[in-house]
């Protein structure tokens, strides 16, 4: 960062200003401490599927291919992206076993202590439509995985498993930590996120580094795409005034997440969140409005959703 220089294999290219927005890594020391192999087996045979690429084909293959006995869905505590990702998993995983008469079951392993975001609207899905195919294990936090003997020992019992889709803790992409941007607790120690300014996105450390995404923290903001495509306009507008030597008071973010419940009929469920600044307090405080009756018409609102940001960020 002194040079303003970014190494690639093709040489160094300089900048004045860097936006860094790499998503996640996954923190198997947690589960592992130094032993790779056991992380290298975790991943490499149980996915998480958080990271686009074949882990999301390896996901789709084992679901496909399931017989019967139990899948696992772990939900990684803290942090993580798209909160409500281990959830419509649950219930489209349960759509498949339903609609292929699979003798199985999904459980949800959830450190927290209740389903969040939009928790009624994913338990009504569980109860109302895939009752006995889907297990929800609250304050389930995870003490040790063993991907050979296929067991989980957690803070609410010990579970195996015949297959599972299994997430440890998330920590911000590799290129926040090799800039050194990461975030320190009161102890000195990483938190594992990025360490930026909770309006402007610049890095406390670096004005000239923009962080944006899945990387930030100290911001009540959920780590969605959504969200990342709405801090990008934000931080080009900020860069774009600087540039032309004008002041420019910052935007907040909004955010849309629709949850997908049940493959056919297609139906959904939706969170949208405004946010406010206090400047009083120097808060950000979230408006959630959440629509937790399913329905075929926020099933048909999340394909268009997808559309619009796609043609967005690349028509």
């Amino acid at each position: 960062r002194d040079k303003r220089r970014v190494y690639t294999p093709q040489g160094y290219i300089e900048y004045n200003y860097l936006v860094l927005a790499p998503g996640i890594r996954y923190n198997y020391s947690a589960w592992f401490g130094d032993d790779k192999e056991m992380a290298r087996l975790t991943r490499t045979n149980y996915p998480p599927a958080y990271i686009p690429g074949s882990e999301h084909l390896a996901l789709k293959r084992k679901i496909q291919e399931f017989a019967e006995g139990d899948f696992i869905i772990t939900v990684p505590p803290g942090l993580y992206r798209c909160p409500p990702a281990p959830y419509e998993r649950a219930a489209m995983i349960a759509y498949v076993f339903k609609k292929n008469n699979v003798k199985g079951r999904v459980i949800i392993l959830d450190p927290k202590d209740d389903i969040a975001p939009k928790g009624p609207g994913f338990r009504a899905a569980y109860e109302q439509l895939f009752l006995g195919i889907v297990e929800y294990v609250p304050k389930a936090s995870i003490k040790e995985v063993d991907p050979v003997k296929k067991i989980i020992k957690t803070t609410a019992g010990d579970f195996k498993f015949t297959d599972a889709n299994l997430s440890p803790p998330h920590q911000a992409g590799e290129l926040v930590w090799m800039a050194d941007l990461i975030a320190k607790d009161k102890d000195g120690k990483p938190t594992g996120w990025a360490d930026q300014d909770p309006l402007t996105f610049q890095a406390k450390a670096d004005p000239n580094v923009f962080l944006v995404g899945d990387v930030i923290s100290g911001v009540p903001y959920p780590k969605s795409g959504h969200m990342a495509n709405s801090q990008g306009k934000i931080v080009a507008k900020i860069i774009a005034s600087r540039i032309a030597g004008k002041d420019i008071k910052p935007t907040l973010p909004d955010n849309t997440c629709y949850s997908m419940v049940n493959g056919d009929p297609q139906e959904a469920i939706v969170i949208n969140v405004n946010y406010e600044y206090n400047e009083q307090e120097k808060k950000i405080n979230p408006r959630p409005r959440v629509i937790n009756d399913r329905s075929q018409d926020l099933g048909k609102a999340t394909y268009e959703w997808a559309r619009s940001m796609y043609r967005d960020m690349f028509a």
